[in-house]
């Protein structure tokens, strides 16, 4: 029982420092499994956070696992998926790479090493995505291709406009678009 309470006590804990921080150092790193020799301060499996206003989910983030790094306010992550429910639309997006982490000062999200992004019957892949929670913005880098319908798009950088769901490209744009995929719609 001592060991549940002191559990619990500990994820609150972090999850408090995860809201409630301030300011953090920028520096991309990587997380590789969470061992128990791991330099970080505290570790966990089976993660979910979720980051509200005024009564509404603005995200759901659930990951196999993550550690919390105290000196750099960072919240790394193993195998993160975002749910982020746009306004007034039922269909989500859905976000998902192999590694992650989550700024603390700003609550921005970075995942890497392969980013899958689906909404409806559009999927996005690229390297690395960085969700940014202020301008409601999805920065894309590293090997886009976009997929609707027909249409493919592929691209060096993008970034997706979650208000409005408008995906601008740049950088050696290529677009391939099917036979009678106009027929369909975008």
């Amino acid at each position: 029982m001592r060991r549940k309470v002191i559990a619990g006590a500990l994820i609150l804990f972090v999850l408090g420092l995860y809201f409630f921080s301030g300011d953090a150092p920028e520096e991309r790193r990587t997380v590789g499994p969470i061992a128990g020799g791991a330099d970080t301060d505290v570790s966990m499996s089976g993660v979910e956070m979720r980051l509200g206003q005024e009564g509404r989910t603005l995200w759901t983030l659930r990951a196999l696992s993550a550690s919390y790094d105290q000196g750099q306010q960072m919240v790394l992550l193993n195998a993160p998926t975002i749910v982020k429910s746009l306004d007034g639309r039922d269909i989500p997006v859905i976000v998902s790479a192999p590694l992650g982490e989550v700024d603390q000062a700003t609550s921005d999200i970075r995942l890497w090493s392969g980013v899958h992004m689906e909404y409806g019957p559009t999927y996005l892949n690229s390297d690395e995505a960085v969700f940014v929670q202020v301008d409601e913005t999805i920065f894309l880098h590293g090997d886009i291709l976009l997929d609707r319908q027909g249409l493919q798009l592929r691209s060096k950088r993008g970034d997706v406009d979650l208000h409005t769901w408008v995906v601008n490209a740049e950088g050696g744009v290529e677009v391939i678009i099917a036979k009678d995929s106009f027929g369909h719609g975008l």
